[in-house]
């Protein structure tokens, strides 16, 4: 019973930081493995620790993280990779179950879920326009640390994986709030 709080802190954080930013929770998850820190690969996913499969991921992260500073793509780029952002957080959230054929399921699902939330906060926390492109910049470089340390931060102490879960519900929670609020004058005048 124990394993699986563990196990589902892992899934939950992994597949947040993916939502976030995937090819650096991918980079993260496959080059701690390699070095034998924190969580083990399940047998399925040892595939992530190969230098191939990070330095094709590192190409990934390059790419995602250039094209998301830049203002004028970075809400076109967020909506066109989210089936990507979904996939990684599964799989991140898989990556390190060792609990048979129903760890890899549950952690398959929870994983996706995660990653979707983690995707939904990202994309609903981009301004529309700005004044400036420092701001989109400075955002996309708050939410490179967010994903790279919560991914590391849960590899080495699982439970760390609740809190970037929790850090990342409290956020969509406000942007609800703040979306119904916005709203709530419209419905009046119809």
């Amino acid at each position: 019973m124990i394993g699986w709080v563990f196990a589902l802190g892992r899934m939950v954080g992994f597949g947040t930081a993916a939502g976030v930013r995937a090819s650096l929770t991918l980079v993260t998850i496959g080059v701690l493995s390699r070095l034998e820190w924190g969580a083990h690969l399940s047998p399925r996913f040892m595939w992530l620790q190969s230098w191939v499969a990070i330095m094709v991921f590192i190409l990934l992260l390059i790419f995602e993280a250039t094209f998301d500073k830049v203002p004028s793509l970075d809400r076109l780029q967020d909506t066109l990779i989210m089936p990507y952002r979904i996939v990684v957080g599964a799989l991140a959230g898989a990556a390190t179950v060792g609990h048979g054929w129903l760890g890899f399921v549950i952690g398959m699902a929870v994983g996706a879920v995660a990653g979707w939330l983690g995707q939904s906060v990202k994309h609903g926390i981009r301004p529309r326009s700005t004044s400036s492109g420092l701001t989109v910049a400075l955002i996309s470089m708050i939410e490179d640390m967010f994903a790279f340390f919560g991914a590391a931060l849960t590899s080495v102490f699982s439970l760390v994986g609740y809190a970037v879960f929790a850090a990342n519900l409290w956020l969509f929670g406000r942007l609800s709030r703040r979306r119904r609020v916005k709203y709530k004058g419209l419905r009046v005048l119809r």
